[in-house]
């Protein structure tokens, strides 16, 4: 394989894992679930969230299907499951008021919880994960694939400026903004829940399906 071929290769697979994962659209869950964190701890948070992005998509490259195999499950099933996490996470932050100011605690605590569902599955959803998994077996039939590992990185590094960048962006909006935002986010949230189920439902009983969300 030629120089050129495995840039062209390697681009390719960056710009669908970009598109795919589509960060801009965590933004906001990234942002409900952060009220009162500084610029400081916002920027944990993103370095955090980045990494776990990374992790999943790493292990998704370099044994996604072992494991889904391992365990029996089909992608149908992991389709569900992430639908059912996305779609509870949007009823809790419906329920809650979010925008309130929040102390260090509170905060951290919070961080903890970004993991579960801006890094996964909002970010590095089924369909990242797919998409990481059928391009890394492409990159391994052409002997090359420390590609996607690297491809994998790049998008880190997408990600956690992307999210560090959204703290402007809460700045002016204020805590009623917030408010706002974090309610119409949980709608949202559960639509796209609902989407995941309902499209792993169809893929399990064999029927035509929408488009698959991150």
């Amino acid at each position: 394989m030629t120089p050129i071929t495995e840039y062209g290769n390697f681009l390719q697979a960056l710009i669908a894992l970009v598109a795919i994962a589509n960060p801009l659209a965590a933004v906001p869950a990234f942002l409900a679930l952060l009220p009162g964190a500084d610029a400081a701890a916002k920027r944990q948070a993103a370095r955090r969230v980045a990494l776990a992005v990374f992790a999943i998509l790493t292990g998704a490259v370099l044994m996604g299907r072992f494991v889904l195999a391992m365990f029996s499950i089909s992608f149908a099933a992991f389709r569900v499951g992430g639908g059912l996490v996305v779609t509870l996470t949007g009823l809790e932050m419906l329920r809650s008021g979010q925008g309130e100011a929040a102390d260090e605690a509170t905060v951290a605590h919070a961080a903890e919880h970004l993991i579960v569902p801006v890094a996964m599955p909002l970010i590095a959803g089924p369909g990242t994960i797919i998409t990481a998994m059928t391009m890394a077996a492409r990159a391994a039939d052409a002997g090359r694939p420390s590609l996607m590992v690297i491809a994998v990185a790049a998008v880190t590094a997408v990600v956690w400026l992307v999210l560090v960048l959204s703290g402007s962006v809460q700045e002016r909006i204020g805590a009623r903004g917030q408010v706002i935002i974090a309610r119409f986010m949980g709608l949202v949230l559960v639509a796209i829940g609902a989407q995941l189920v309902l499209t792993g439902i169809a893929d399990f009983f064999g029927l035509a399906g929408g488009a698959t969300p991150s």
